[in-house]
This record gives structure tokens, sequence and C-alpha cells, in this order.
């Protein structure tokens, strides 16, 4: 089994520019992301992706070593799953 994540549905969301602004409906506050944490926020937001499949995309647009990119993606990841941003899906 392989866990993926996928955004909250108490979470409101958009875009402005290369920029998401978030609104947490259960938190009452909002957050703001930067351009590589709102592309990982868009890849989540139209389906559910592992750390693993988003380590993949983000080296494919970005210049980004293997080892920087997992560390990246999984203090994103740990960041908004303990905001309450976004959920587990075990697939």
């Amino acid at each position: 089994m392989e866990t993926k994540w996928h955004i909250s549905p108490e979470v409101l969301s958009s875009k402005i520019d290369e920029e998401v602004i978030l609104m947490s409906i259960e938190a009452d506050s909002y957050f703001g992301l930067d351009p590589v944490g709102s592309r990982i926020w868009e890849i989540i937001s139209k389906q559910p992706a592992s750390i693993n499949e988003l380590v993949t995309i983000m080296m494919e647009e970005y210049e980004v070593d293997e080892a920087t990119c997992l560390n990246d993606v999984q203090a994103f990841v740990d960041d908004m799953s303990g905001r309450k941003l976004i959920i587990k899906i075990v697939d």
C-alpha cells in the first residue's frame, strides 16, 4: 500500500499569479504558499499523489537533485499535514 496525499475538503484555495493562498475553515487561518509549494498544491488538488510521485514531477520541472527534492517535498507534506491542510489516502 502506498500513502498518497490530497487536499482536505476543509480547505479553500485560490491562485494569485504564481502563488496559492489557502484558507483553513477548521483553523480559521490563511496561508500563502511560495511558487514551489503552490505547484505541489496544484498537483495534489487535481489527484492524490505519493511523495515519490511528487518528487518525480518536481524533478522534471525544476533543476534540483533527488535528495534535496525529497527533503523539500517531505517537509512540505509534513507541514501541510500537520496543519490538517492535506490528508492521507491509502491506495
